[in-house]
């Protein structure tokens, strides 16, 4: 029987970026995931959460496990983004119950992320993941702002797909073999048209909610028009483009109106001036949210 350690190295021997890739694909549908330095209480949390009756109690002590995990989580329920009191929340389950399941998602995610970066054996690509952190919080600023300008679809989700939007890249960049020492097997559009697909994959086998990988598998089908109501993969299809614009610094581009998405989520010139105007603020919060 070929143990998982095998099939990794089995897939890094490849010298094809086609094979790797599709290798890739293989192991995860297959159920198999190996992301290294990857927390064990940020990946048993989300197997509870897969459970829609679970406890803030059975929560609360999965998350205890991990003292930095709990740290984060708290740190968000007291942030501005999320909080609205005066009294700071210092009890675990209160702010368990008070954020609700997909923000204790997003909470496990930042955490999990900063540990992929600090991580020696990833030291290599520090710098992509960083950048893969960055372009995860941008389009997660913009898909919360798009969320609450348009009231079709919770803000919570929307900010945890866009965060999520690009954990294939994530999942590749940490897995792919390097040629010539330092330099990927991969060029950069290949990353790009194969790391929606991964993403999907991988959040699939972490059991999230289905809406979620399918939007991050359908993030570049700028032609979709299913008709009916706008939906978060129309969102996550409009933010991730916009994201796109403002990095290289076209956001004035309306050619984005044009998308069906952007029709169906019934976005006119001024609320995408809103938008983005307010995703600057949303970036700031989520970020100290985020730790």
């Amino acid at each position: 029987m070929t143990t998982a350690a095998e099939t990794r190295t089995d897939i890094e021997a490849q010298s094809s970026p086609f094979q790797f890739l599709s290798d890739l694909a293989k192991e995860l549908s297959a159920g198999r995931v190996e992301l290294p330095s990857f927390p064990e209480a940020a990946a048993r949390l989300q197997q509870v959460l897969t459970d829609p009756a679970v406890t803030s109690e059975r929560v609360a002590r999965v998350v205890s496990a991990d003292a930095g995990l709990a740290a984060r989580i708290l740190t968000m329920a007291n942030s501005t983004l999320l909080h609205r009191g005066s009294t700071a929340v210092t009890d675990l389950k209160v702010a368990i119950t008070r954020i609700g399941h997909e923000n204790i998602r997003t909470a496990a995610l930042a955490y999990a992320s900063a540990q992929l970066r600090r991580a020696p054996e990833l030291a290599h690509i520090r710098s992509e993941l960083q950048n893969c952190w960055q372009e995860g919080i941008r389009v997660a600023a913009l898909a919360h702002a798009m969320a609450k300008e348009t009231g079709a679809i919770r803000a919570d989700e929307a900010m945890l797909a866009g965060l999520l939007h690009n954990i294939g890249k994530v999942y590749i960049i940490a897995r792919c073999p390097k040629a010539d020492g330092e330099q990927s097997v991969l060029d950069e559009q290949t990353l790009q048209d194969w790391h929606p697909s991964i993403g999907q994959a991988l959040i699939e086998n972490w059991k999230l909610p289905e809406a979620i990988a399918a939007a991050v598998g359908g993030q570049l089908e700028l032609e979709r028009n299913h008709g009916g109501d706008a939906d978060l993969q129309d969102l996550l299809i409009v933010a991730t483009r916009l994201a796109l614009q403002i990095a290289s610094g076209s956001a004035d581009d309306t050619s984005l109106h044009r998308v069906p998405s952007a029709t169906a989520l019934g976005l006119s010139d001024s609320a995408f001036v809103r938008i983005m105007l307010e995703s600057q603020t949303e970036i700031e919060m989520l970020q100290a949210a985020l730790g």
